[in-house]
């Protein structure tokens, strides 16, 4: 079953059509000869102002949507099973059913268009987080009556409209009542309100003249949520200008027929879905709609249909106009080309094993900045979110993998972060415990340079025999930098670290046999030059080695399930991920352009000053953690002084055995403008985080006292920049990499500019839409 929707007027974008208009140029000619201008020029150079005025949006974005549906329908080579577009693009749904010829359609939009634009002082604004009862209600109860419900994308997304000054001025009610978001559109006119009454009835005047043939495939209206009902389609057209658009009630009833995502389809302008992921809301905020309410209602409907005159017959089925075809020629071999979709984006068996819709994962970002919240969104959304565990105590993990598991649908998955302690080896233990205890099925294994006795723990409890073979409940990702490490995730735990926990009586024999024949890891994830701890690799250098690996694993356990490798670091643009993915990623992971999001879980401070930095306002500065060893993070230099000082810090801590060494005044402006208190109050304070062997080690080494002192400085720049205290804001530790100033770039001049309108759910999608969308204009510029 095949579901093909259409996006109408807000996806409208430049360079729209490109791709479809050489392929279609008679009708092209034609849609110029209609509108009296060039679409093509239009779409081309804008500027985005006359593109986005309604008279013009609504015929471009017809032609664009119409001429991309031909090229769907000519590739695809069938029909789909059922067609809706959104508002202005149920034109576009009624062309491709053959309700409509071409130019007719165009006409009508273009008269529409025009009728909408002459609309003035009216609003629209976007509502999220309430439902439409509690909309209605709340306008009744204020006696409101100049703004009404208008688009019901999905049972929690809700465009109002209504006369301009009242639209403004209801945001702070909105919000009060316990909306999340409210935000008022750029638009004119009250779109699909009462109000649009003068233009109604000049449209339903104009459309008299015009005939609407029975449907090829069903079209769902907007008006009522169900296929058009043949012979009174253009009555519902007409009305369609002053009612909302029911699509929310639409995308239930597909789903009650049996319709799933996967089965959608979106055709519209290059750029990241608009309408698609409504789907996926609507599913997750409400489901299908009654299959017995919808049985009864739609034997009432066949009934009345019976009697109803046989609508004039259908005009000959759309014929794709003929185009050049593509060279089957590339290097020298034949080739066919399908085309990419983000469903067929990376590796859909990952997807089954780790109950994904989409090969899409937010890396775990350390202290909760990968928050709950974070989490919760990924998951509706059908990706992978990984909690940041690392750095927090126990209970808080504890609290939150509850917090997750209570807010997510049943069965929708999502990760925490296993971090390496190589010093501190009882705090894996602990993890494991609870992790084990509190069913968590999903594990990012980081900062591992060999497999330890507790994460083989975790995975020998969870492994299984099934019907002859070994499973695994209790999945790995391990995140790598290095081909040596993969390979040792590549393989079965190592003899002596079972030999350990079977001494232990922390497995079983059983669980010890099983372990020694399954790899540690059912993916790898190639961790390249990222924020925070990084070994700066290289994704060209680091993932085909790391596949090469994967596939001799596979040879090696054939019948234990498929192994993945995915990518992370340096991903924050469509060409990134498309990259990634054409060396051989079967998914991605991004972590820095996450830190930027509403649900990131650290100050606002933080994200204001991420929200504008570009590619080169990173870099690498000593780690708290491990400064002795000479070890690295990626952090944000742009606006404070924290890499630097932190420089300064390891500099004086290797020139000097004792803090006393330090020239006086040197340590006064140390003390002073780094820590803001003398170097004994700052022991004094580390002596009650540290234990008592950790303290009187200290007492013994000056060395020590130095290292600890200058630690607790590394410590409180990532408190203050996560607790967002001003005062201290050029000492901010801010872990990033340049990901997120090519994301900034990639989104500037777009509603995502500003990391109030981010959100990782929606970032993941959009990102994953624009990769597909790449990757198909470059492989049709291969073959040409």
């Amino acid at each position: 079953m095949t579901v093909c929707m259409f996006p109408g007027q807000g996806a409208q974008r430049l360079g729209m059509g490109e791709d479809v208009f050489s392929r279609y140029p008679d009708r092209l000619r034609v849609a110029d000869d209609i509108v009296g201008y060039s679409l093509a020029e239009l779409c081309r150079e804008g500027p985005i102002e006359k593109l986005s005025q309604t008279q013009f949006t609504q015929p471009a974005l017809y032609v664009v949507n119409a001429l991309k549906y031909l090229a769907h329908r000519e590739d695809a080579g069938s029909d789909p099973d059922y067609l809706l577009g959104h508002s202005v693009s149920e034109y576009v749904a009624l062309f491709a059913s053959g309700v409509l010829d071409f130019a007719t359609s165009l006409r009508l939009v273009q008269k529409r268009g025009a009728l909408m634009a002459e609309a003035r002082e009216g609003g629209m604004a976007a509502v999220l987080g309430l439902e439409a009862s509690a909309i209605e209600a709340l306008l009744k109860a204020e006696g409101i009556t100049d703004i009404f419900a208008a688009n019901f994308n999905t049972p929690k997304q809700i465009v109002v409209s209504g006369r301009r000054q009242a639209v403004h001025e209801a945001e702070e009610l909105f919000l009060k009542a316990g909306a999340s978001h409210y935000k008022v559109l750029p638009v004119s006119g009250a779109f699909h309100t009462p109000i649009m009454e003068e233009a109604r009835a000049e449209f339903s005047r104009f459309i008299a003249g015009f005939e609407f043939a029975a449907q090829s495939v069903p079209v769902i209206s907007n008006v009522t949520a169900r296929p058009h009902v043949n012979g009174e389609i253009a009555k519902r057209m007409i009305e369609q200008i002053t009612a909302p658009v029911r699509w929310s009630e639409s995308l239930r009833y597909l789903m009650a027929k049996g319709v799933a995502f996967a089965d959608t389809v979106e055709i519209g302008p290059a750029g990241p879905p608009v309408v698609r992921p409504m789907f996926k809301r609507t599913e997750l905020e409400a489901g299908p709609l009654d299959a017995a309410e919808l049985a009864a209602e739609e034997a009432a409907a066949d009934q009345a249909k019976a009697e109803m005159p046989e609508p004039p017959a259908p005009p000959e089925p759309i014929e794709p106009e003929p185009s050049e075809p593509l060279p089957q020629k590339m290097n020298g071999a034949t080739h066919s080309l399908g085309r990419v979709t983000m469903d067929t984006l990376g590796s859909r068996a990952f997807c089954d094993l780790f109950g994904l819709s989409y090969p899409y994962a937010s890396g775990a970002m350390y202290q909760g900045i990968a928050s709950t919240g974070l989490v919760i969104r990924m998951a509706k959304a059908g990706l992978l979110g990984v909690f940041g565990a690392a750095g927090l105590p126990l209970a808080e993990t504890r609290e939150a993998i509850r917090e997750i598991r209570a807010a997510i649908p049943e069965g929708a998955s999502f990760g925490v972060n296993f971090i390496a302690h190589l010093n501190r080896p009882h705090l894996e233990d602990e993890l494991t415990d609870l992790l084990i205890a509190e069913g968590v099925t999903i594990v990012e294994a980081a900062a591992f340079m060999e497999v330890t006795p507790a994460l083989a723990r975790y995975r020998a409890k969870g492994l299984e025999r099934v019907n002859g073979t070994i499973r695994a409940k209790n999945r790995i990702i391990a995140k790598v930098s290095r081909p040596d490490v993969a390979a040792q995730f590549l393989a079965p735990a190592p003899e002596h670290v079972i030999e350990k926990l079977l001494a232990a009586r922390t497995i079983s024999p059983d669980e010890a046999e099983m372990l020694r024949a399954v790899p540690m890891a059912d993916a790898i994830c190639v961790e390249a030059d990222s924020g925070g701890h990084t070994d700066q690799g290289m994704p060209f250098a680091l993932i085909p080695p790391i596949v090469k690996l994967r596939d001799a694993a596979q040879v090696r356990f054939p019948d234990f399930g498929p192994l993945f490798v995915g990518a992370a670091g340096g991903i924050g643009t469509p060409e990134a991920a498309a990259a990634v993915l054409v060396l051989g990623a079967d998914f991605i992971v991004t972590g820095s352009i996450n830190q930027c999001t509403v649900e990131a879980g650290t100050s606002d401070a933080v994200k204001d000053m991420l929200e504008g930095i570009n590619v080169y306002d990173t870099t690498y500065a000593p780690s708290g953690e491990m400064f002795e060893l000479g070890s690295k993070v990626q952090v944000l230099k742009k606006g404070v002084f924290f890499p630097a000082r932190a420089e300064k810090l390891v500099s004086l801590y290797r020139q000097h055995e004792s803090l006393d060494e330090i020239d006086p005044k040197l340590r006064k402006q140390i003390e002073e403008r780094y820590f803001g208190r003398s170097f004994e109050d700052v022991f004094a304070d580390v002596a009650q985080v540290y234990g008592p062997a950790e303290i009187e080690r200290a007492e013994r080494s000056p060395k020590h006292r130095m290292s600890l002192v200058f630690k607790r400085y590394y410590r409180d720049t990532t408190q203050w920049a996560l607790t967002g205290e001003m005062s201290r804001k050029v000492d901010f530790q801010i872990h990033c990499g340049p990901a997120l100033g090519a994301f900034n770039q990639w989104v500037a001049g777009t509603e995502l500019e500003s990391w109030r309108n981010r959100h990782a759910d929606t970032i993941g999608l959009q990102l994953l839409g624009e990769t597909a969308d790449l990757l198909n204009r470059r492989l049709s510029a291969l073959v040409r």
